[in-house]
């Protein structure tokens, strides 16, 4: 195929992706696709179909592919008000690659703003009684401009990315797993997500008998949110959330609980977490009976700054079992560092500073 150079300066896009988006506009275009290279002002698909930057076409993009068993959909630069919301409820992948990021409601990076109605999530994605295996979303801002629901909803998928996705304002959780089955295999990473009316990642792992599993959460910024992550079989019934790490995630200025854990969650590890300045406790776990306890967490490297405002570091309720907490700070917080409740049992803290 010809040779393209990258652009210069780049766009916030690999080089596998920038390949993979030669390959699709070479196929309709032949050497006509420089142009579409430098300005990327259309909607562009692994069909090497295009279409405008204008409200209804990503979803006409996305179900084009769907005819390959699904495939990549590229969004240009600039903003895009949607009026419906995006829905992927095939098994097949689909990957939707932006320009980068941008400050939400603007018109740079990859802006998608979301005016929807109520009893509607912005972006659906999953497969009734099925598992949708593998996709994405990437480089993007999405901002919801009005709805009432969540911004990413997932239910039973796996193989699953968002990289580099900021999410401002969520009228209700900016990514939720609400999964009817399994979903396994998530990973969200480099992601912005603040303000959320509710939770910025919530993993309903008890959503039926659906377990969530096998995920990875890691280096993600979260800013005044209700609450940041919320974990567990949330719903009161059989389901769980396990064998998920969270990496290096930053929490500021939470209004409630930074990350909390309820009912069913087990072998977690949470490494590597600021907490800073919550409103509630900056971490929580709790359940509603020795049957649906969590157990077998590690809390460490972990630093949480109370500045006078938080009640407790890491509060433990419930029948909690089996939790490390290790390398860690905790201070300035208004209640306890670390606080036991009567029914809490193997508890084991290594090296750290409480004050």
């Amino acid at each position: 195929m010809p040779a393209f150079e990258k652009p210069y300066p780049p766009d916030p896009i690999t080089y596998s992706h920038y390949d993979a988006l030669v390959d699709a506009l070479e196929t309709r275009f032949g050497a006509g696709a420089a142009g579409f290279l430098s300005d990327r002002t259309k909607i562009v698909n692994s069909r090497g179909n295009v279409w405008d930057k204008a409200a209804g076409n990503i979803q006409s993009a996305i179900d084009d592919v769907m005819s390959d068993s699904g495939g990549a959909v590229w969004l240009p630069k600039g903003k895009i008000t949607e009026t419906q919301p995006w829905t992927i409820d095939e098994i097949y992948p689909v990957h939707v690659y932006g320009a980068g990021m941008c400050y939400h409601d603007l018109d740079y990076g990859t802006m998608i703003k979301f005016n929807v109605g109520s009893g509607v999530h912005c972006i659906d994605i999953g497969k009734v009684g099925d598992t949708v295996h593998f996709g994405g979303l990437y480089d993007m801002t999405l901002f919801p401009g009005s709805g009432d629901r969540d911004v990413v909803h997932l239910d039973r998928v796996s193989d699953w990315h968002m990289e580099r996705v900021y999410m401002n304002q969520p009228r209700r959780h900016g990514l939720h797993v609400e999964s009817t089955g399994d979903s396994w295999n998530l990973w969200v990473k480099d992601c912005l997500i603040e303000n959320a009316a509710q939770v910025g990642i919530r993993l309903e792992g008890g959503a039926g008998a659906g377990v969530i599993l096998k995920s990875y959460f890691l280096n993600n910024y979260f800013y005044s949110n209700g609450i940041d992550i919320e974990a567990g079989a949330l719903d009161g019934t059989s389901g769980k959330v396990r064998l998920c790490q969270f990496h290096n995630n930053q929490h500021f200025n939470t209004d409630g609980v930074g990350m909390k854990l309820y009912r069913l969650v087990e072998q977690i590890l949470v490494m590597g977490a600021i907490f800073y300045a919550t409103g509630g406790d900056a971490i929580d776990v709790d359940d509603d009976g020795a049957g649906n306890k969590c157990s077998r967490l590690n809390f460490g490297p972990l630093q949480i700054d109370g500045q006078s405002t938080t009640p407790n570091g890491v509060d433990l309720g419930g029948y909690t079992d089996h939790v490390v907490i290790d390398n860690y700070q905790i201070w300035g917080v208004t209640g306890t560092a670390v606080n036991e409740g009567v029914n809490v049992t193997n508890i084991t803290k290594g090296d750290g500073y409480e004050s």
